[in-house]
């Protein structure tokens, strides 16, 4: 059954330019991965536009987690330079908490990540379309906290 759609080509909010990934938090707000406008757009469940996020490169892929404080990571593989595949952490506000990853064929390394899932806050699995392989990754952000306040004493 049809429900709803919106959107159309361009630049403004509202309108998208390869939408490229989309997923939907805890309070049914709507995430689209923005990829060719470099941009992740948020918008309520009948299309009106609520944030967007421009400081994330040009997001693939968007995950987030599930929990009473859920995080949104979303992927920067920018399409053509393959040694700047990043992902970012973030609230779901747009703040970013962190970021990760470098273009390349090792482990810890990503080739155009194409999709993620991040059921748990510091598990991400990271499918790639030119590595033609699935990577789970464990983030360890105690060990973040714990090095950044041992740099400050």
């Amino acid at each position: 059954m049809f429900i709803k759609s919106w959107g159309t080509r361009g630049t403004a909010p509202g309108q998208f330019s390869t939408p490229h990934s989309i997923v939907v938090d805890g309070k049914e707000n709507v995430y689209v991965a923005d990829r060719g406008n470099k941009r992740i757009q948020v918008f309520d469940t009948d299309g009106n536009p609520k944030a967007q996020y421009t400081n994330v490169g040009s997001p693939w892929a968007l995950c987030i987690t599930s929990g009473p404080h859920q995080y949104l990571y979303s992927s920067d593989s920018n399409s053509g330079d393959f040694d700047k595949a990043t992902i970012y952490k973030m609230e779901l506000d747009g703040t970013i908490l962190g970021k990760f990853g470098a273009g390349g064929k090792q482990l810890k390394e990503f080739g155009t990540v194409h999709e993620m899932d991040c059921r748990k806050d510091n598990e991400v699995y990271v499918g790639e379309i030119t590595t033609w392989r699935v990577q789970k990754l464990t983030l360890h952000p105690e060990k973040a906290e714990t090095t950044r306040a041992s740099a400050s004493r």
